[in-house]
């Protein structure tokens, strides 16, 4: 450890949920239009809330949910973790925040940060196959709902609030959150903040892995060079309750800069030497000077800045509709890549808004359903050394309906979506597209006895291409290529893609029989046309010119997870004994593996309570990943073991807990097969964090 702990800020959930965090209530889906519980619906869900996310709360959504089953981060350094999905990532995976998109540039690139707080979440909502349908071609491999409290769903009469503090000591991290919210019954006002810092994190050995990377210059043993960074987020928001529901409104900033770890970014030498508008830079020069003097001088940063508004409302209906909910959110962000010298090599910018509306009807016998529509239009710009992809505006239209019906020991659910995409670039380099898709699903459960039951979903999912898939270096010519830094090669878009098509099978097979719970899930995805980087063999000027193609793939998987619940003399000590895991593989039709892919995990966890004590140990081993992608290096399996002690006591009238958290207590060094870096940065060592909250 660098050194002993100091006090410092991070996490914060639902301020009510900590004075009730030991009560097992079934969380009710806010992702999910008509409101289940998990074990109502057939569709593959997953639910991170209560103790579980307090323990697992990260800085990345990624990190937050790695190693669940079926769940990985594809991390970019400390700072960045992308969700994987069953081995889906990137543009496949869509991240919500409240159920509308990020609106970020984080499928852009894999070293974007994803702009949702996973430590300021109620709860944390993932759906796999047949229920992405219900959010667009840009869901095909999962969803990620991250639900936060900006804008308040439920009345207050009073006043509610909480604070956390944490240290990390891999990175001497510093962070913390608060969050208050206040009202008469009618008006309620939230508050919440955020603050995080840390240094370039601590590592097992070498950073950049001398066995897998030729030519290198400079490497750092036992830190990771230039993965220093902040965080700083404040929201303000609003709403008014009445009798038959609420709306309200919400302001967020978001302040975020990070290290490129040492060594990844790669740049054309000749693009460095370009003069760079000194209209287009003086803000950010006024804007971000103390920013620079933090800069590593060998490496590149990126400084992000973020506004975004939300509204949202329901309205409860009499007659044969019974609720009305809307949402709409406007985003203008920015983000700027800092090179070495202090000047702005590139310059992202997103402006976009997204809106959502919901009707579900009452029950028309044993049917309840729902009807939507989904709006999207956003202005998508790259200016600067790493312009490969024109500025573009993107606008689509989603209709779904979503249908079930229940009976005695079984229910059916179905559901269609049409989508209507359209691509505009600003440069005359390509043909504007359109695109039209239908997708549909049918999911049943089945109960086959008081314990066990039984579900099985099929769906056929579309998704049109992206900007960065249609139009990476179009325009360009092998003189004038520009360089991805992230992947360090040329990426080359193909304009002519066809819509990417995927026929998903799931069958899942739950078990509650009182103190033991188990639930078995083997996934089948056969993709007609699916997208991928293909490293074309050519070069230019030594770097690798890939070229986005398509051909047809196939992914199959399994998941489990059994737990067993048993209590001492007198129910005094609780223990939970649980082993879970997962398989994901995956091939292209001329038979080379798909890039990326997670390991299988296995592993096995023991919680403990007694009175106001609760504690946690985890052991995972992720397999070996021989299994990669053409020019894609191998990585070994490692052993990770965390644990977590914590007791709450009440002092001066006000909840308080204490926790002790660890994190790859073995110090592995692990690379993760999901990172595009993973041979230069790997995850970070042995972290312990002290956090204090408090709810008052």
């Amino acid at each position: 450890m660098k050194k002993y702990f100091l006090p410092a800020l991070v996490a914060l959930t639902n301020a009510p949920a900590f004075a009730e965090e030991t009560q097992q209530v079934e969380h009710v889906l806010v992702t999910m239009p008509m409101h289940k519980k998990e074990a109502q619906t057939a569709l593959p869900v997953t639910v991170l809330s209560g103790d579980e996310l307090k323990r697992q709360a990260a800085a990345t959504i990624g990190e937050t949910l790695n190693l669940s089953p079926g769940l990985s981060s594809a991390s970019f350094g400390p700072a960045v973790g992308q969700p994987v999905i069953r081995g889906q990532q990137g543009a496949r995976v869509q991240v919500l925040q409240n159920g509308l998109p990020a609106l970020d540039v984080s499928t852009n690139s894999a070293d974007h940060a994803v702009s949702v707080e996973p430590v300021l979440a109620d709860s944390i909502e993932i759906l796999r196959g047949p229920a992405t349908m219900l959010y667009g071609g840009g869901a095909i491999g999962g969803v990620v709902n991250v639900i936060d409290g900006r804008i308040p769903v439920k009345a207050v009469n009073g006043v509610e609030g909480a604070a956390e503090f944490r240290n990390t000591s891999v990175d001497d991290g510093r962070s913390g959150v608060f969050r208050v919210d206040a009202g008469n019954g009618r008006w309620v006002v939230h508050v919440d903040a955020l603050y995080r810092d840390w240094s370039d994190p601590d590592i097992p050995g070498l950073a950049i892995n001398p066995d897998n990377v030729d030519d290198i210059e400079e490497n750092t043993d036992g830190s990771i060079g230039n993965a220093s960074g902040r965080t700083r987020r404040v929201t303000l928001g609003s709403s008014y309750h009445f009798e038959d529901g609420y709306w309200g409104v919400s302001y967020t900033e978001l302040s975020n800069q990070y290290g490129i770890p040492s060594g990844v970014h790669h740049h054309d030498e000749d693009h460095e030497e370009e003069d760079h508008d000194d209209d287009d830079h003086d803000d950010h020069d006024e804007d971000h000077d103390e920013d620079h003097e933090d800069h590593d001088e060998d490496g590149v940063n990126i400084v992000i800045d973020q506004t975004r508004w939300d509204a949202a409302g329901d309205l409860h209906l009499a007659g044969p509709l019974d609720l009305f909910r809307w949402r709409v959110s406007y985003s203008d962000y920015q983000h700027q890549e800092i090179e070495s010298t202090g000047e702005v090599g590139t310059t992202f910018s997103k402006e976009a808004w997204a809106g959502r509306l919901e009707l579900s009807h009452k029950p028309w016998g044993n049917w309840h359903g729902v009807w939507g529509l989904q709006l999207l239009e956003s202005d998508f710009s790259a200016l600067g050394e790493e312009s490969f992809v024109p500025e573009n505006t993107t606008r689509s239209v989603g209709l779904f309906w979503l249908e079930d019906y229940h009976a005695d020991k079984w229910s059916l659910e179905a559901g269609l979506r049409a989508d209507f995409d359209s691509l505009e670039i600003a440069q005359s380099v390509a043909d504007d597209q359109d695109d039209s898709s239908v997708s549909a699903s049918l999911a049943g459960m089945y109960d086959i006895s008081d314990i066990w039951v039984v579900s099985l979903a099929l769906s056929e999912s579309q998704r049109a291409p992206n900007a960065e898939e249609r139009f990476s270096n179009i325009g360009n010519d092998l003189s004038n290529y520009v360089v991805h830094g992230a992947t360090g090669a040329i990426e080359i878009g193909d304009e002519n893609l066809e819509t990417e098509k995927s026929r998903n099978v799931d069958l899942s097979l739950r078990a509650n029989a009182g103190d033991v719970r188990a639930k078995f899930s083997i996934f089948y995805n056969e993709f007609s046309d699916y997208i991928y980087l293909d490293n074309t063999g050519t070069q230019s000027d030594e770097t690798d010119i890939l070229q986005y193609r398509q051909q047809d793939a196939s992914f199959s998987g399994v998941e489990y997870e059994v737990s067993y619940d048993l209590a001492s003399v007198g129910a005094e000590q609780r223990y939970t004994f649980s082993l879970f895991g997962d398989r994901v593989d995956a091939e292209l039709d001329n038979g080379d593996n798909v890039p990326r892919l997670p390991p299988g995990h296995d592993g096995l966890s023991v919680a403990w309570q007694w009175q106001d004590w609760q504690a946690n140990v985890s052991y995972v081993y992720a397999h070996a990943q021989n299994d990669v992608g053409v020019n894609d290096t191998t990585t070994d399996a490692y052993k990770r073991v965390d644990a977590s002690i914590a007791r709450d006591f009440v002092l001066a009238g006000n909840d308080y807990t204490i926790m002790l958290k660890g994190r790859n207590l073995a110090d592995e060094e692990i690379r993760n097969s999901t990172s595009f870096i993973r041979d230069y940065a790997p995850e970070a060592g042995r972290n312990i964090e002290l956090v204090m909250r408090v709810n008052f």
